[in-house]
């Protein structure tokens, strides 16, 4: 049984943030969540990390899953440590299309040149991109993208419009998007809300287990910069 890595809270050695600890029904939503969840992915022989509540551009996620290939981090550069939210921008967007010269970044990002050039110099000391047929090329995924899946998962009590509106914001970085609800039998109208948006729900009553009652849609990774991020924070605290 692999270990599941807890991010539950703040680590600002590896440049991760979380909204502070509230109280309410939707926080006892999600840490029952999570109680019962951990137990079921400790079974299993992937490798997870755990999310609570992480900065990202679009909020704070409640709880996000992670599934990753260890391996893949073998490899590690130290100079991923210290990777700045622009690095990882610009890494994502040579991913995005296959390679750039500094010229077109610079228009592509409205990146201004001395950045560009600091971080180009921060990518390629760890041997995330190189220069290659006159343009800055990102290397393979397989052997720098560790993540396999992200799912993250939005608690709300009984308001469907706002959690399905987060939900699709989550979409940005993650794989799959659920919400989260003690509702049993959701109205047919949400249902249909769910399978429109590709959104899954998760059913959470009081004293019951945990029902998956709409499956996410599957998307590709990574899928944004905070894809990355999420990449970069696991294996910073793995080679920490």
């Amino acid at each position: 049984m692999a270990p599941i890595l807890d991010f539950t809270c703040a680590d600002r050695s590896i440049g991760l943030l979380v909204r502070p600890t509230r109280t309410g029904p939707e926080s006892e939503l999600t840490a029952e969540f999570i109680e019962r969840t951990i137990p079921i992915l400790g079974d299993r022989k992937r490798h997870f990390a755990l999310f609570c509540e992480p900065q990202l551009e679009t909020g704070f996620p409640d709880i996000v899953i992670v599934s990753y290939n260890p391996h893949v981090f073998d490899e590690w550069q130290n100079g991923r440590n210290g990777l700045t939210t622009l690095d990882l921008k610009i890494l994502h967007h040579l991913h995005f299309v296959g390679g750039a010269d500094a010229e077109k970044i610079e228009k592509q990002l409205g990146v201004d040149s001395r950045n560009l050039v600091r971080s180009l110099e921060c990518l390629l000391g760890a041997s995330l991109i190189r220069w290659y047929a006159k343009q800055w090329m990102p290397r393979s995924l397989k052997t720098r993208y560790a993540v396999r899946s992200i799912a993250a998962i939005e608690a709300k009590m009984k308001n469907w419009a706002s959690a399905f509106q987060q939900a699709e914001l989550n979409r940005w970085f993650a794989s799959e998007s659920y919400v989260l609800s003690p509702v049993l039998h959701p109205q047919r109208q949400v249902l249909k809300k769910s399978e429109s948006l590709g959104i899954g729900i998760y059913s959470m009553p009081t004293n019951f287990h945990v029902k998956k009652l709409k499956t996410s849609k599957r998307g590709q990774l990574p899928s944004s910069y905070a894809s990355w991020l999420f990449n970069e924070w696991i294996g910073r605290r793995l080679h920490s």
